[in-house]
């Protein structure tokens, strides 16, 4: 869908009103801005990033022995996982304050790390070099939908969550009752195109063993 025909949707879904087209349209660039910064709705917390592939992004790299952290690509916005490809394992993330209370005081392979700013710091420090698989959400410039013929850069079958989030945001603005509904349909839309396992479930489901 273009601006116009999302436009068009959530003003049906709001009732065809007359007077609310230029919040509608910044529903909608607010709803958009969500999706390709965060990949999650503010309305829904617990749910994973929307799994989108155009603003995901993987790469590999390595650690250098004694180096305790690296500083993310100028083009990746936040990180959704990490694996030392050399042991064959996950790293795990941590808060950067709970890095500051227990980081190790010896070197090892990297079993943690916490992210604070574009910097990014190992638990333990690597004690060698060690390849690391990246994957991370992609930073996205000039996110606003302007003339009637821009097209979001998500694919189209993200596009009604779009829409979906918008009129949830003008029915709560306009007090309407059926605002919860178009909560509970954003969350399904989010539920069928995100993972919702947790990382505990998912290693565990796979056998591995981390150690914390």
């Amino acid at each position: 869908m273009n601006f116009l025909t999302l436009q068009q949707h959530v003003k049906r879904n709001l009732g065809n009103r007359t007077d609310v087209d230029t919040l509608i349209k910044e529903w909608i660039n607010s709803a958009y801005l969500d999706v390709v910064t965060t990949g999650k709705f503010p309305e829904a917390r617990r749910f994973d990033p929307l799994p989108i592939p155009q603003l995901d992004g993987t790469d590999t790299f390595y650690t250098s022995a004694s180096d305790p952290s690296f500083t993310l690509p100028s083009d990746m916005l936040f990180i959704v996982s990490l694996r030392d490809l050399t042991n064959n394992t996950p790293i795990k993330q941590r808060g950067i304050r709970w890095l500051d209370r227990y980081r190790s005081t010896t070197e090892g392979p990297p079993e943690r790390y916490a992210q604070y700013g574009r910097e990014v710091y190992w638990d333990p420090v690597p004690d060698a070099s060690y390849q690391i698989q990246r994957r991370g959400r992609k930073k996205v410039v000039g996110t606003s939908l302007i003339n009637n013929t821009d097209t979001p850069i998500i694919g189209e079958e993200y596009h009604i969550a779009l829409e979906e989030a918008a009129t949830y945001r003008g029915a709560r603005s306009l007090n309407y009752p059926e605002a919860d509904r178009w909560l509970r349909d954003l969350k399904n839309t989010m539920a069928a195109h995100s993972e919702q396992y947790t990382e505990e479930e998912e290693d565990a489901d796979i056998g591995f063993s981390i150690k914390m």
